[in-house]
């Protein structure tokens, strides 16, 4: 870019940056903050620890016993249930008790991308326990995933491996018929006894009584299990507000917030005809809680966005807002913030819209878009207010609203304040049980894309690292190895890191980078990945495995071929180091000398690197072997002289 730019500013409400400098690194802290807030605890992750949080947590469903013995006697269980019928804690559940400490406890992809097969046998190892949750998947991926199960038993049976499969419920008619033994039928828990013991678990101990009114029995028998977890969370926070009249009036509070308010919603739309009064109903359920100049503004945004003629008349002999939100049941607390008077009132509003006015959903997606785009609404209301309409946009089934949010928000003329938004709309939907799928599918194939805004490749960043790695580190991974090949800048510094702590903190996700970035260096040409294999060898714990040798020879092969000496010399001389100071075995010395080929330049200067280092380096107590004379004996044996004494 040549030409010659500048910036003007009218005016500013919030802050303003026109050059480098400090401001997307706020943002950026801003975002991960928020996603992090979102986070919690969540049966979307797989790890042993949070098998842990769940174990205290979980109660058995119908059929519980019979997949136990089935996964236990060959290997794998297939688990058909309801949706909301809590089918993938069942699965993380079984996984966990069966722990014998021998493998990991990892999910396989449910997405299609460059890693492979899903079930691929060679990537088994002793012990391990592996989900796969098929609940959202299509006819076709189903069907191709069943015919390659039979094999992928067989060596699950021979590693003593464990695999649960989550079924999905509405391709239930396209189940092959040899893998009916395998599957087992859940039915969904006790949501009273479920929520007893979330209640427990926070000192909370009802009588049997407290949990049989029927406003509760009611309300439970109505809702998913991720649900009766919620107003478990309500009713403790409660508690700790200080609220006083015991589990009664905790239960019936938390309940009237979730009541189901679409009947009063509806009689009252009835009677608020007018076009004004509606949007500004639905900007009030929008950003509930906000100023009344933030209801305000946005309710006029909304009437000019669906072309809704203005009212002529002079703006004193119009109603004051004051009025206009009494007559539509809010009001203005004593912090100056509005709200209505009915508790999830609001949350009725935006159902009835979404669900009653289908015909305006991309009118509000950009009414939506707009009102965050502008200054004029504060940072603390975007959160909640994008909370509310990612739940509106997956309740109606449009969860490609919230994917055009997120890019519109980071697009070439994005600005970088909206990033936090557009990474909790992702975080949102890669959270959905239903949806999930589809937005790690869509991340995919934007990490791939060569020509992203900078802006939308830092927030794919921030959700393969703060919200993917938790529940789907493989896939998060391979994105984020797209994104650190196409990214520059600071954008490539974000990537790299996020993959280099994702890759060095798991054994198998180091396997797998290493895998990905050898086949890289030998099929194509990403010169950045050169850069990346560097950074792998910090890591030194793994070469006893050879299948890791084998990546690393390879690695340091085109290492040597394409990059000059000043560029690996510090790397090769971090092995130096960790073999004579036993934090690194021998082996390392093996790789680097297979990696030189046999070509006597390449292993002359490896020799004469060692030489220099060495002679540098005062030796200091507890010192291993000397790495001049190991590194002879090394070539030596590779150049089939073993037979020669080393020279030192």
């Amino acid at each position: 870019m040549t030409e010659p730019y500048s910036a003007y500013v009218s005016e500013s409400y919030g802050p303003l940056h026109t050059g480098d400098g400090t401001q997307l690194n706020i943002s950026l802290a801003l975002a991960s903050d928020r996603l992090r807030h979102e986070a919690g605890p969540s049966l979307r992750s797989i790890t042993d620890r949070d098998g842990d949080w769940l174990d205290q947590r979980f109660v058995a469903p119908g059929g519980m016993q019979r997949a136990r013995t089935l996964l236990r006697t060959n290997s794998v269980v297939l688990l058909s249930a309801r949706p909301g019928s809590g089918r993938r804690a069942a699965a993380l559940m079984l996984l966990h008790e069966l722990a014998d400490g021998s493998g990991g406890l990892y999910e396989l992809p449910d997405t299609e991308d460059d890693s492979g097969s899903v079930l691929d046998a060679s990537e088994v190892s002793e012990g391990d326990r592996l989900m796969l949750d098929l609940s959202a998947v299509d006819e076709a991926r189903y069907l191709s995933l069943q015919r390659r199960l039979p094999d992928f038993r067989a060596r699950l049976v021979e590693r003593r491996a464990l695999l649960a499969v989550v079924l999905p419920h509405h391709h239930s008619y396209l189940q092959r018929v040899e893998l009916k033994p395998y599957t087992a039928e859940l039915t969904k828990p006790s949501s009273r006894d479920v929520l007893s013991r979330y209640l427990q678990l926070d000192n909370i101990r009802p009588t049997v009584a407290e949990l049989g009114v029927q406003s509760l029995v009611n309300h439970l028998a109505r809702v998913p299990m991720r649900e009766v977890a919620e107003l478990a969370d309500r009713i403790r926070s409660l508690r700790d507000d200080g609220l006083p009249g015991g589990f009664p009036s905790w239960r019936d509070r938390a309940i009237k917030r979730v009541a189901d308010r679409s009947a009063e919603v509806a009689a009252d739309l009835a009677t608020h005809d007018s076009g004004r009064r509606r949007a500004l109903l639905l900007a009030l359920a929008m950003f509930h809680g906000s100023p009344p100049a933030t209801v305000l503004s946005t309710a006029s945004a909304l009437l000019s966005a669906l072309s809704h003629p203005p009212d002529e008349r002079p703006r004193l002999e119009q109603t004051d807002l004051n009025r206009e939100l009494t007559e539509l049941g809010a009001e203005t607390g004593p912090d100056g913030l509005v709200r209505f008077r009915t508790h999830n009132y609001d949350r009725g509003v935006r159902e009835h819209f979404w669900t009653y006015f289908p015909d305006l959903t991309e009118q509000l997606r950009r009414w939506f878009h707009d009102c965050l785009a502008r200054p004029r609404i504060g940072e603390d209301e975007h959160g909640p207010a994008i909370a509310r309409f990612a739940e509106q946009c997956l309740r109606a089934g449009r969860p490609d609203d919230l994917l055009w949010l997120a890019e519109a928000w980071t697009g070439r003329h994005g600005q970088v304040r909206l990033i936090p938004d557009a990474a909790q709309a992702l975080n949102r939907g890669l959270a959905d049980e239903q949806y999930g799928q589809r937005f790690r599918q869509r991340i995919y194939d934007w990490s791939i894309t060569g020509n992203l805004p900078q802006n939308l490749k830092q927030v794919l960043v921030l959700v393969c690292s703060e919200t993917m790695r938790r529940s789907h580190p493989h896939q998060a991974l391979v994105r984020l190895h797209h994104l650190d090949r196409r990214a520059d800048g600071r954008v490539a510094d974000t990537a790299r890191s996020a993959l280099l702590d994702l890759a060095l903190g798991n054994s198998r996700m180091y396997r797998l980078l290493l895998q990905r970035v050898r086949r890289s260096l030998v099929e194509s040409a990403w010169a950045r990945d050169l850069g990346l294999f560097l950074a792998l060898t910090q890591s030194v714990r793994l070469t006893a495995s050879q299948e890791v040798r084998a990546g690393l020879t390879a690695g340091w092969a085109a290492v040597f071929q394409k990059l000059p000496r000043e560029e690996w010399h510090p790397y090769a001389v971090r092995w130096f180091t960790a073999v004579v100071d036993g934090s690194g075995s021998e082996r390392l010395l093996d790789v680097l000398v297979d990696g030189c080929g046999n070509e006597a330049a390449l292993l002359g200067g490896l020799y004469q690197l060692a030489r220099d280092w060495e002679r540098s380096r005062p030796p200091r107590p507890g010192d291993g072997p000397r790495i001049v004379g190991l590194l002879v004996q090394k070539i030596n044996f590779a150049q089939g002289l073993s037979f020669l004494v080393p020279a030192v």
